[in-house]
């Protein structure tokens, strides 16, 4: 008798790590790549460059969603259309120039330039998000997700982990670097 709940036990506990193998492990994304420096907590308007319209939607509603406390403004795809070519907006080219006119007339912090293509398997798609400050041309955050599943996930999943290392995964604000003061004073 006890031999039979041991097998019991044992074919249970095999079965249900058969199940999580098969339904969760391996549709959570990879976060790649990622890096965050700590003025990018403080940039409050942004522009998604590199997406087409309903991805832009999709990804800027998992920015605000993931940063909620936080005062974020996205600028419109038809106001940046009027400095940059739809061309280049979808190809995310800018130049120095196009940048300090995005940074001055529209007040843009951030430009979020986005990729949404193929992983090597069939079944993967990889959303490479970088995050570049528009007067400096410096790249401030970057990700690159790999995963099964839609855009909404990859644009979810990309957001949590800016987040998670801009906020070192438990602070909820930014662990800022200050300069050394200045003995002399």
């Amino acid at each position: 008798m006890a031999s039979r709940n041991v097998f019991s036990t044992l074919f249970a506990v095999l079965l249900g790590t058969a199940g999580l193998m098969a339904s969760g492990c391996e549709s959570s994304p990879n976060a790649q790549a990622l890096f965050t420096r700590p003025e990018l907590y403080n940039y409050e308007r942004h522009a998604v460059l590199g997406l087409n319209p309903e991805q832009e939607q999709l990804f800027m509603a998992a920015y605000i969603k993931t940063f909620s406390g936080r005062l974020i403004t996205f600028v419109e795809r038809s106001r940046l259309r009027e400095i940059i070519s739809e061309q280049d907006l979808l190809q995310g080219r800018l130049n120095e120039r196009t940048r300090a006119k995005i940074k001055r007339i529209l007040g843009v912090e951030a430009l979020i330039m986005c990729e949404y293509y193929d992983g090597q398997d069939a079944n993967q798609k990889k959303l490479r998000v970088r995050i570049v400050d528009s007067e400096t041309g410096a790249i401030v955050g970057s990700v690159l997700i790999e995963a099964p599943g839609d855009f909404a996930g990859h644009a979810q999943a990309a957001a949590e982990a800016i987040k998670t290392d801009l906020l070192g995964g438990s602070r909820s604000e930014p662990l800022l670097t200050r300069p050394p003061a200045d003995e002399g004073t």
